[in-house]
């Protein structure tokens, strides 16, 4: 996976898990039962650090909540979130938490700060089933009775594909819901555009963070391979308080989209002694736009040609009569 695709990924995530309404809502889903009865999740707080060192970071990316317990109430763990850099599913990830665990421990030993529990959590993007080998699977080759002084890391493994999709809908998060619905079928845009209709069909009136139902949108377009079909069929079916709002982010990203192609122009231009690219762009990007839905008004704002000049562009290439 490409570094830039690992930010784009990495980048929602943390803002997915940001909000502690949308942490608590997800980590209730996802944590085993013995141990989400145990805590008291109004008291969750994101805290604004990090366990990964430099040592980690090739690996990981991670996210800290505290949670109180119901009793004793003045004790409190910490849920690590740690979302993986890799494609691919990682053999030695194990290796990996165990150093970050310890590492972490050691730290607070060495700061003479208290000793929290640590659970961590590994949450898994990619679409390649994976099931974490134990650690002593690294070590099949010598005997049983070698094997039996390796450490056992216990955690909890999310792997978001096969988290079924009733259970994201139950959320009581909407917006988490769509997020990491998002995130499962990133890879499957056409199950994808299904899921999120779904939810903007179920639940109109419950999108209150407008502006990460924005970053959603951006999101999508920026990590899947979602179809202009696909894309009108969601705004059409997301509710008319907050359509305007995502009309507007998809005509900003579509502004910044021809920006570029007209600086690849420009730049092409002058290498070849033309300037060429810059009407093929425009003429690609109202297309576009107009399959997604987006008004006539709003494709001349974002390319800086009239209405009529949109008009005739969309004639010429049977967009209409």
């Amino acid at each position: 996976m490409a570094k830039n695709i690992n930010n784009i990924h990495d980048k929602y995530v943390r803002e997915s898990f940001s909000d502690p309404h949308r942490a608590a809502s997800s980590l209730q889903t996802i944590l085993p039962s013995d141990l989400k009865d145990l805590l008291n999740f109004t008291t969750l707080e994101v805290l604004q650090e990090s366990y990964v060192d430099e040592a980690l970071s090739e690996f990981f990316s991670d996210l800290i909540f505290e949670i109180q317990l119901h009793s004793p109430s003045d004790k409190k763990i910490a849920v690590s979130l740690l979302f993986e850099h890799k494609s691919k599913p990682d053999k030695n990830v194990l290796m990996q938490v165990g150093f970050y665990l310890f590492a972490h421990y050691h730290k607070c030993i060495l700061e003479k700060t208290p000793l929290i529990p640590v659970i961590p959590i590994i949450y898994y993007q990619g679409k390649r089933k994976w099931k974490v080998p134990k650690l002593t699977n690294l070590f099949d080759k010598y005997p049983l009775a070698i094997q039996n002084y390796m450490p056992e890391i216990n955690h909890i493994f999310v792997a978001l594909h096969q988290v079924p999709d009733e259970t994201l809908l139950a959320m009581q998060n909407t917006m988490m819901a769509v997020s990491m619905i998002t995130q499962k079928w990133r890879h499957n845009p056409i199950k994808m555009a299904s899921d999120i209709i779904r939810v903007f069909t179920l639940f109109q009136n419950e999108f209150e963070d407008r502006n990460f139902l924005q970053q959603t949108f951006v999101y999508m377009l920026s990590a899947s391979d979602v179809k202009p079909e696909d894309v009108k069929k969601i705004i059409e079916s997301i509710p008319s308080t907050i359509k305007e709002d995502i009309m507007t982010t998809y005509a900003r990203i579509a502004q910044e989209n021809i920006q570029i192609g007209i600086q690849k122009g420009e730049q092409i231009g002058i290498q070849k002694g033309e300037q060429i690219g810059i009407e093929k762009k425009q003429t690609e990007v109202i297309l576009k736009s107009f399959d997604h839905g987006i008004p006539m008004l709003m494709i001349s704002e974002i390319t800086g040609l009239s209405v009529d000049e949109v008009r005739e562009i969309l004639k010429k290439h049977s967009r209409l009569g």
